[in-house]
């Protein structure tokens, strides 16, 4: 699909979802599992503990949903009143909440992943994992790559405590491309794959932040960083029957009604709006453009779309930059693998800032959010319009003392944090300064497949609401609680998007985006918010997910 053309597509995903049939069953209507184009059904939801995230109305016990939008938030004998041939759903006396909004996944990487890498996660040993990607190669076509997928930190769960290294991948097969991935930033690669890359050679120029590690004679070892721009794209066949197989399980089946998503290709773009137009994609998509891999800056503001341009299941987010990438070399050594120079960084922010477009910036290391942070005040200076532009830094959440975190509040930008368990320092994430402090963090997933249950937004909740002391992510006097976290998975990444009119809480007016939580975190001690889960999801009053 021609990048000038690829919001022509959500144009007509309107028109399709508005001509979606509906047919009622005979006598009584109920709920059903959407299996056409979702987003404008009817609904009463009754007999519930809804949790609004509205302040004029935090609690309430029924929704009324017409054309797939709330028409009326009260009792449950009011919603029945009202609601004529509205289908019936009996929440039982559970809690619903504002469908989750995810604000940073990489869906169309994380589906191909799961569909077509091979999970080396149970790798106990070199040799297992070996022959994990053997098995993958004896069903390969000729000269097909064989992708392993581990989560960070492979070698830490190998008894050998070293990553593979390319003659150990050469085992495996030297007529297949092999890569392992251990997260998404660091790959260990075969004689195949380091020729197909065109990384080889000794003379070869890898991109600015990209190590190819060598031998004293020149020779790759087969460890490398930030080389999943040279794979190759999957074709829109492919994309779609990955998505198929599971980007249901990852995100509707988990409460997730809205993602933003950087894809890795025009493909994967043109896969996830045919599959929405024909109703087997029940997620509503904010895209992010990912530059330069999927084009140039030019190319972006050639086609003059501003962030926000589409419909309510696909808009246009903006774009997406690396100021660095994995912030080492896979050796345990640390460094500022920035990928530009600063005036590169600050032509290629001020420049989208003045089109309208919303810029996502991945910082891991403390050059790169010097050399952000520089980019941004240059912005500001350039383009001295109020109120600013919203622009992110991602993974910026934990960084820098709170005079830094206070500057950029006051430059209009947001950080956002990944949250996990009991992984990270005495005084970080500081989630509840953070909120304090009025930065309006962004909580996100970053899924990309590599690691397991990372899409599971409820889990990401409870590891910021709950301290470490009880099991969960947040430093002693920095957890969320339960509602603190839901705010900021649901009206606060609406507001990071300015989709805060239409989504975020459980509002007269808004989609009708719900998920129903099997119980109630209210009443739950801290520890146990881990086992809740997602009974129901419902998305524009279809419920397209029922346990």
């Amino acid at each position: 699909m021609d990048r000038r053309d690829f919001l022509k597509h959500s144009g007509t995903l309107a028109a399709a979802l508005a001509g979606s049939g509906r047919v009622a069953a005979a006598g009584q209507p109920v709920p059903r599992v959407s299996g056409t184009a979702p987003g404008l059904g009817d609904l009463a939801l009754v007999n519930a503990r809804v949790l609004t995230v509205d302040p004029s109305r935090p609690r309430s016990e029924a929704v009324l949903v017409r054309a797939g939008r709330i028409a009326h938030v009260g009792t449950s004998p009011e919603v029945k009143a009202r609601a004529a041939d509205a289908p019936l759903f009996d929440a039982g006396g559970r809690t619903v909440v504002p469908g989750f909004i995810d604000a940073h996944t990489h869906m169309e990487v994380a589906v191909s992943h799961q569909m077509y890498a091979v999970d080396v996660h149970a790798a106990k040993t070199t040799r297992e994992l070996q022959n994990m990607l053997a098995a993958k190669a004896a069903q390969a076509p000729a000269g097909g790559r064989v992708i392993g997928r581990a989560g960070f930190g492979l070698e830490n769960t190998l008894a050998e405590k070293k990553l593979p290294n390319r003659q150990d991948l050469d085992e495996v097969s030297q007529d297949h491309p092999v890569i392992v991935f251990s997260g998404r930033h660091i790959a260990m690669l075969n004689s195949r794959a380091l020729k197909a890359f065109g990384m080889w050679e000794s003379t070869a120029k890898p991109p600015m932040g990209t190590t190819i590690h060598r031998d004293q004679g020149g020779v790759p070892t087969g460890l490398a960083t930030e080389v999943f721009y040279f794979l190759p794209d999957f074709t829109v066949d492919e994309m779609k029957a990955a998505i198929r197989g599971q980007a249901k399980e990852l995100f509707t089946d988990r409460g997730t009604t809205t993602i933003f998503t950087i894809p890795f290709s025009a493909q994967d773009v043109r896969a996830d709006l045919e599959l929405q137009r024909a109703g087997e994609l029940p997620l509503r998509i904010r895209m992010f453009y990912h530059v330069p891999h999927m084009t140039s800056l030019e190319g972006l503001l050639n086609m003059g779309y501003p962030s926000g341009v589409g419909d309510d299941m696909f808009r246009f987010g903006g774009m997406k930059l690396f100021v660095d990438g994995t912030g080492g070399d896979a050796l345990g050594n640390r460094y500022d693998d920035v990928k530009w120079t600063q005036e590169e960084l600050n032509r290629l922010l001020s420049s989208a800032d003045a089109a309208g477009i919303q810029t996502i910036l991945h910082v891991v290391t403390d050059g790169g959010l010097k050399m952000a942070l520089a980019a941004i005040e240059e912005t500001r200076r350039r383009n001295p319009k109020q109120p600013y532009l919203v622009h992110r830094i991602e993974h910026g959440g934990d960084r820098g003392g709170i005079d830094a975190v206070r500057h950029l509040r006051d430059l209009g930008i947001r950080l956002s944090i990944t949250p996990g368990p009991g992984r990270h320092g005495a005084t970080r994430p500081r989630y509840k300064t953070l909120v304090q402090e009025q930065s309006d963090p962004i909580l996100i997933t970053d899924t990309t497949g590599t690691t397991q249950g990372s899409s599971d937004i409820l889990f990401k909740i409870a590891c910021a609401a709950v301290s470490v002391d009880d099991g969960g992510g947040a430093p002693k006097g920095e957890e969320l609680g339960f509602e603190g976290a839901l705010r900021l998975f649901t009206i606060g990444n609406a507001r990071c998007g300015y989709e805060d009119a239409d989504k975020g809480s459980i509002t007269a007016g808004k989609l009708a985006d719900f998920a129903v939580l099997s119980g109630d975190p209210t009443a739950m001690a801290p520890k146990n918010l881990f086992d809740l889960k997602v009974d129901a999801t419902i998305l524009g009053g279809d419920v397209v997910f029922k346990r």
